[in-house]
């Protein structure tokens, strides 16, 4: 799980960088869902039978959450820089 905190925080801090909000929230749910997939795969090749589908959930929500409260940190610290420097 600590990889998929990484991800999430990885890949709020690149979806903060889109242009509006709905982009940003839209990008990290399209994120979330791409580790959803992944975290499922590696579960069925690693042979975890019955809670492949507990750890993808898991795997999405972590990545959702962290990732939405990342990248909505992301565009705060970005407008305020711009606000700063302008």
């Amino acid at each position: 799980m600590a990889a998929v905190v990484a991800l999430a925080l990885a890949g709020g801090a690149l979806m903060g960088r889109c242009a509006t909000t709905a982009r940003s929230l839209a990008g990290i749910a399209v994120w979330s869902l791409a580790l959803l997939v992944i975290v499922a795969v590696l579960a069925v090749y690693a042979g975890l039978g019955e809670i492949v589908a507990l750890l993808a959930i898991a795997a999405f929500m972590f990545s959702l959450v962290i990732g939405t409260a990342a990248t909505l940190l992301t565009r705060r610290v970005r407008r305020q820089h711009r606000a700063g420097h302008g």
